[in-house]
């Protein structure tokens, strides 16, 4: 199968959006923005041997590389439009592929992006898709604002459950479903961070771990902040406890990354009933967090660094 080929077979669907004027298939895409909104624009990478197993299911790898990109354009409160990917395969494997595609449209569907353009080409298996959304004018949340006296909400599900799915994978603990669950279907919260428009001062989503992600929170905002976050208000992932002991399921959960909820800076007089309330930001001569009063181990490796 040659690559037009199977960017034919495989990556042209169907009908796009009334916005959509020239879809994937010619040298460029071309769409009509809406009225009144601005343009959000993230790309996102999966490489097979650092982000995900080298032998990699199409179905995960599809699920986890669209998913963590969209959640990008959750956290900045954007309405998804479109997504361009580019796939490397290490060859033109029809049934892997065939497998990769279904998942990857029924997934755009299910999150409401048109795929209108890409690349194919032979090489290690690695994927990369740039989302596009648009927000009203004026209206995207950014990492930015935190101030004093917020409180600092997590939305979305629990943590922890992809960090300990990687234990999995080393073959040193048993398969979890839960923990599975949250590895290879991230869930984008797109609806609640739309929502969450004009209701909070900063928002970000935790990708690369819970503490080096309220750190990037404490770098976007105006003046020193120090964060304490309780630890018993912190929602983990089912079964972290009884297979690590707490301190090490803390640890996962506060360090491990691959969790996408959403963490948000709120003023105190807001509540959300699909989050929880896990500590709150004051006044510092310079930027920390701590838990229940204590200073983060300095053992802990705070987070995913893709440079290591």
């Amino acid at each position: 199968m040659t690559e037009f080929e199977l960017i034919q077979t495989y990556f042209q669907r169907g009908a796009h959006g009334p916005s959509v004027v020239v879809g994937n298939g010619d040298d460029a895409a071309v769409v009509s923005p809406t009225p009144g909104h601005q343009t959000v624009i993230s790309v996102d990478s999966v490489v097979a041997g650092r982000h995900v197993p080298t032998l990699c299911p199409p179905e995960g790898f599809a699920s986890r590389l669209l998913g963590r990109g969209l959640s990008d354009l959750a956290a900045m409160a954007a309405t998804p439009r479109y997504v361009l990917l580019s796939l490397t395969l290490p060859s033109f494997d029809a049934g892997w592929v065939d497998q990769f595609a279904e998942k990857f449209h029924h997934l755009a569907v299910q999150w409401g992006v048109d795929l209108i353009g890409g690349d194919t080409t032979r090489g290690p298996l690695s994927g990369q898709v740039t989302v596009i959304g648009e927000v009203p004018e004026g209206q995207a949340v950014t990492r930015k604002g935190a101030r004093p006296g917020d409180r600092l909400w997590l939305l979305g599900q629990d943590l922890g459950g992809a960090r300990a799915y990687l234990e999995v994978l080393s073959g040193s603990v048993a398969e979890h479903v839960i923990w599975a669950e949250r590895y290879w279907r991230p869930e984008p919260l797109l609806d609640l961070g739309q929502a969450l428009r004009g209701q909070t001062h900063a928002m970000i989503d935790v990708s690369d771990g819970l503490c080096q992600d309220v750190g990037h929170l404490l770098q976007g905002a105006a003046q020193p902040l120090h964060v304490e976050i309780d630890l018993d208000s912190l929602p983990l992932a089912d079964g972290l406890i009884a297979r690590f002991g707490r301190e090490r399921a803390l640890e996962m959960a506060l360090t491990g990354g691959d969790d996408y909820v959403l963490l948000a800076a709120a003023p105190p007089d807001r509540s959300f009933d699909a989050g929880h309330c896990i500590g709150r930001f004051e006044a510092s001569e310079t930027p920390r967090i701590s838990l229940d009063g204590q200073p983060v181990p300095a053992d802990w490796s705070l987070g995913w660094d893709h440079s290591r």
